[in-house]
């Protein structure tokens, strides 16, 4: 246990909260530096997580979420800034565009792969969803190395069918993907959903 003034000054204070504190606001750069400076992914996240939710109301904070989940070099903490985006900031009218972006863009599978989760739950509304999800499906660059990968381009497809099983372009969708995808499971899925649909 690790025993110091600062520890002790900050448990006898009183509990109106410790964002509130002048020692701490003076900290905000100093979690800011350790999310960006950090080598180890994890800390860098919870960083992220600590500023997301503690300094909501400051200006600088939702300029600064938009710019890790765009360049930080870790997927890991891009996802957890877009979701911390989603949580803190979902009527934000820029939130939508950054999910698309990490949606069509992101280096990762797992991170475009979410973000297309994410806006199908969210955003079921958009006039322009139908059109994102088709684009996903057919030109997400995932390959498969592992099993248990998600293909973007699969929860892409799986949206569409659920979100619009009715439109004349969803059986041309999934029959092209069962006949062309190179991606085996994501054949074999479309095969399926084909058959379902031509029932």
């Amino acid at each position: 246990g690790m025993s110091c003034s600062m520890c002790e000054s900050s448990s006898s204070r009183n509990s109106t909260g410790w964002k509130d504190d002048p020692e701490t606001l003076r900290t905000l750069p100093l979690l800011l530096l350790s999310s960006l400076l950090s080598y180890d992914s994890s800390v860098r996240q919870a960083a992220v997580q600590e500023i997301a939710r503690g300094w909501k109301d400051d200006p600088q904070t939702l300029p600064f979420l938009k710019e890790l989940a765009r360049l930080d070099d870790n997927s890991y903490v891009r996802y957890v800034a877009v979701q911390e985006i989603i949580r803190g900031w979902k009527d934000d009218p820029q939130t939508l565009l950054i999910l698309k972006q990490c949606a069509r863009f992101d280096k990762n599978w797992d991170v475009r792969q979410a973000a297309v989760q994410e806006i199908t739950l969210g955003w079921k509304d958009d006039p322009k969803l139908f059109e994102l999800l088709c684009d996903i499906a057919i030109n997400d660059p995932f390959d498969r190395k592992y099993n248990w990968e998600d293909n973007p381009r699969q929860t892409a497809l799986e949206a569409i069918i659920e979100l619009y099983p009715d439109r004349p372009e969803t059986l041309a969708i999934v029959r092209d993907r069962a006949q062309n995808d190179r991606d085996q499971t994501l054949r074999e899925f479309a095969q399926k959903k084909l058959a379902e649909l031509e029932r």
